[in-house]
């Protein structure tokens, strides 16, 4: 049995339901652990009752320590701040042999037991999914898939993560830290049995997709192979303006990458629309989101194979991030 956790709002539900039929389509030998974010989505998730959910409130849940993180923090630093929360509550409420941390943004192109195989090989308390990125400003790894096994290494770490996000979790660059994420770095110096994934298929984003070459359901990178496990669609927006879903997205896209990733996500959320949220969709629109931006990163996603472009924008996000930068409330 596979035991995931995952967290979202009314506002983000769609997401979240395709999180959950992507996964559906490929095995039935899992739970969903959802932690609703207000008490809207908690009911929508009574309401549709999928098989494998479980679901509860935040605002259930009366403990003087969240609630002064959420007097503080906006609104998606405070959803990162219930990231490692939840998964702990999930994992000890149900007594849970283990657990694994989803974002709620990601779609699944083939079973996670491909991960969990390689988990198990490696003996792993703890799994994480490394950026696979050049330049990781914001951590080694992603918040996106964290594996915990309920041994002393695994709930051990997972309550460490727990405790310092209640301290402390804001999106800026400072002391070692940003959001929940550069905590991840720390795991491995503090606990055993913490395993970087290799599969190169877990956690296909924005970030790292121009590295690989994708092909039947396959990824490729240096000679190696594996499969494509799930894509992670941080920086995409889905609007429905009447009968047409809008799907738009802030990154220069490959026709591969459209044809591989962005298209079937696109399919599955106005399935979603359609027969879960009572939103008849007639058509679906795949634009950038401001078409300035997307020219210049085309010039910079062809300029990159000849000049340090990457090395560049690694500069001055890093100034931008320790100097300027300010914590953003999501609207909703």
């Amino acid at each position: 049995m596979m035991n995931f956790c995952t967290l979202y709002d009314s506002n983000y539900i769609s997401k979240g339901l395709a999180l959950y039929l992507s996964i559906a389509k490929y095995t039935d030998d899992f739970t969903m652990y959802v932690m609703a974010m207000d008490r809207k989505c908690q009911e929508m998730l009574k309401a549709i009752a999928f098989k494998h959910v479980v679901v509860e409130c935040i605002e259930d849940i009366d403990d003087p320590k969240l609630a002064g993180a959420k007097g503080n923090r906006s609104r998606a630093e405070f959803c990162w701040t219930c990231g490692s929360y939840t998964t702990d509550y999930f994992l000890h409420k149900y007594e849970l042999p283990d657990i694994t941390y989803l974002d709620s943004d990601l779609m699944f192109f083939c079973s996670p037991q491909v991960v969990f195989d390689e988990l198990k090989t490696s003996n792993a308390s703890v799994g994480l999914a490394p950026h696979f990125s050049k330049n990781p400003l914001f951590g080694r790894y992603c918040v996106q898939y964290v594996y915990f096994r309920n041994d002393k290494d695994g709930a051990g770490c997972l309550k460490w993560w727990k405790d310092e996000c209640l301290k402390w979790c804001y999106s800026r660059v400072e002391d070692g830290k940003y959001g929940d994420q550069k905590y991840l770095d720390y795991f491995a110096e503090k606990f055993c049995h913490v395993h970087d994934i290799e599969n190169r298929g877990v956690g296909i984003a924005y970030w790292n997709m121009d590295y690989h070459r994708f092909a039947d359901g396959k990824v490729f990178y240096k000679g190696q192979e594996w499969p494509q496990v799930f894509f992670h669609y941080s920086g995409f927006n889905v609007k429905v303006e009447g009968s047409v879903m809008c799907f738009r997205h802030t990154m220069y896209i490959t026709p591969n990458i459209r044809k591989t990733f962005i298209e079937p996500y696109a399919e599955l959320m106005k399935e979603v629309f359609n027969k879960f949220l009572n939103t008849p969709i007639s058509s679906v629109v795949i634009t950038p989101l401001n078409r300035c931006n997307y020219t210049a990163k085309i010039v910079t996603h062809y300029l990159n194979k000849f000049l340090p472009i990457e090395w560049c924008i690694e500069q001055v996000m890093k100034v931008k991030y320790k100097e300027n930068h300010k914590p953003y409330s999501e609207r909703g």
